[in-house]
């Protein structure tokens, strides 16, 4: 890209910044992905796929296999603390995550490959919704993404604070984990605080729950493998001296391999029936697997490093610890081969991390990260993988 096409990049980043919407809600970003792609040439654009989803299609010149790039769009619901000039005008709401970056980052791509087109085959662009919720991908698949676009592998990235501005981290393990959420009540009539005899004590059974859960990791998980449950939210009660009729459980699970997923499940389930049996109080409990864990192919991954050194030089590639945080791209990488990569947005013991209110993605990497997405979609076109 030249120099005038990265400013027009950053500048639609901005603009998205600016306008920020909350997962299943990207309308008015939908349309300006729409817009920008007619605007830059796109042969194909696609709306409405699996929500607010879009899809652009870009021909080689002549016919071979089809590659996808993926990018997320959706922002999060938080109170922007940043002061720039392009800072949320939607309050309480913002890009915490640089999913204006990624898409901004894809877009570029788009452009690059619109200029210099693959010599053979076909490239997906995939504009996906709802990640932060882990429904977009998922619905994106269900609406019929392979079959109408189907693609032979699947590229995207992530910035990732804390790793150096533009280098890279492309890991050959899983790298993201895999979330579930689960929500538990325990039920009672309810009762007065002085005469606890004559009550089940919700809030007493989700004291229990809460520190049995301690034991699934610490007793029930291979230490070699890696698992965290945590609870985010226990809300019952109003009052000193009423033992109420109801208390809430909200909390995740999080690990790598399916076989200790399906064990936290079925543990937390165990729990959950033996607590109602002991305190006398009613339990439910509503699981929700939501992504798979995000695990590179080896081969998508051999080929996105030798993108790396081929640009940038093998010193651009660094190593970083794998994360519990989690990503749909997962859902994606279960059916097709594929890699989600790893871009510093930049270092520093005062970097905002992702999900903070002062977080910003950073300009910079722009046209690296475009770069290497085109750069990836044209290499496994050529077939060397």
């Amino acid at each position: 890209m030249q120099e005038r096409d990265i400013e027009r990049m950053i500048a639609f980043r901005r603009e998205l910044h600016r306008f920020p919407e909350l997962s299943c809600d990207e309308r008015q970003t939908a349309e300006r992905v729409v817009g920008m792609l007619r605007d830059i040439g796109v042969d194909e654009v696609h709306q409405g796929i699996g929500g607010h989803g879009v899809v652009g299609i870009i021909n080689g010149l002549s016919a071979g296999r089809s590659v996808g790039l993926r990018a997320d769009m959706d922002a999060l619901p938080l109170v922007e603390e940043n002061s720039m000039a392009y800072r949320s005008s939607h309050r309480g709401v913002m890009h915490a995550c640089g999913h204006d970056g990624h898409t901004a980052m894809l877009m570029g791509a788009a452009l690059d490959l619109v200029q210099q087109r693959p010599a053979a085959g076909r490239v997906v662009l995939i504009f996906q919704p709802a990640e932060e919720l882990g429904t977009g991908a998922p619905a994106m698949l269900d609406d019929g993404l392979l079959d109408r676009f189907p693609f032979d592998a699947i590229f995207g990235m992530h910035n990732w604070p804390g790793v150096e501005s533009g280098r890279f981290v492309v890991h050959d393990r899983p790298h993201m984990a895999s979330s579930d959420d689960f929500e538990v009540q325990f039920n009672s009539e309810g009762g007065h605080g002085g005469m606890p005899h004559l009550a089940a004590d919700p809030v007493f059974a989700s004291g229990l729950f809460v520190t049995a859960l301690q034991q699934i990791v610490s007793r029930n998980t291979n230490p070699e493998d890696i698992a965290v449950v945590s609870v985010g939210s226990l809300q019952s009660g109003h009052a000193s001296n009423i033992i109420p009729a109801m208390a809430r459980i909200k909390g995740t699970a999080r690990s790598f391999k399916p076989g200790v997923r399906q064990q936290i499940e079925k543990r937390i389930h165990e729990i959950v029936e033996g607590i109602g049996l002991v305190t006398g109080c009613s339990p439910t409990i509503d699981y929700r697997p939501s992504t798979p864990p995000v695990a590179n192919d080896p081969a998508c991954a051999t080929l996105a490093r030798s993108v790396v050194e081929e640009l940038w030089g093998a010193s651009q590639l660094v190593d970083h610890p794998i994360s519990m945080g989690a990503d749909d791209m997962g859902a994606f990488l279960e059916r097709v081969p594929g890699t989600y990569a790893w871009i510093g947005n930049g270092c520093g013991g005062s970097a905002p991390q992702l999900h903070q209110p002062d977080y910003d993605f950073n300009d910079d990497i722009l046209e690296k990260g475009s770069r290497f997405l085109s750069h990836a979609a044209r290499r496994f076109l050529d077939g060397n993988r």
